[in-house]
């Protein structure tokens, strides 16, 4: 229609004129259908499929048919955990297993950090447990 307007000589004011017209007698032929399809316990069929082809129309005029779209792969994707948080999850599934004694030094590694506690580990010190109470036996 936008490559007739310069033809026709259709402004934007006469566009927003129709549309109220076409509005105003969609929402007066609306009552009326309505009542129609209710009336007797809504057993006027023609008038309840000319009732709802009516709201059809008003709701593509006034743009709200159109549903919103989600990407669905996207909204599960933020649901999920990433892979880092789910491969820490199974090994503190994993470490809640394992004995009283190793859950311990696993928390302390955890403490002091990997590579800290490595060291103390290879340089051979008791360092490392010195601030810590002896784990208990099962």
């Amino acid at each position: 229609m936008d490559d007739m307007t310069p033809m026709f000589g259709i402004t934007e004011a006469d566009r927003l004129r129709v549309f109220r017209e076409d509005d105003e007698a969609l929402a007066e032929l609306a009552q009326i259908t309505h009542t129609r399809a209710i009336a007797d316990g809504g057993k006027d069929n023609a008038a309840g499929h000319l009732d709802l082809k009516i709201r059809e129309r008003r709701a593509a005029m006034w743009g709200y048919d159109s549903p919103v779209r989600f990407d669905m792969v996207q909204v599960e994707e933020a649901k999920r955990p990433s892979s880092y948080e789910m491969i820490k999850a199974a090994i503190m599934g994993l470490v809640e297993q394992e004995p009283p004694a190793r859950r311990a030094a696993i928390k302390r590694i955890e403490e002091l950090g990997s590579e800290r506690a490595l060291a103390m580990l290879n340089s051979g010190t008791s360092e490392c447990t010195s601030d810590s109470p002896a784990p208990e036996k099962e």
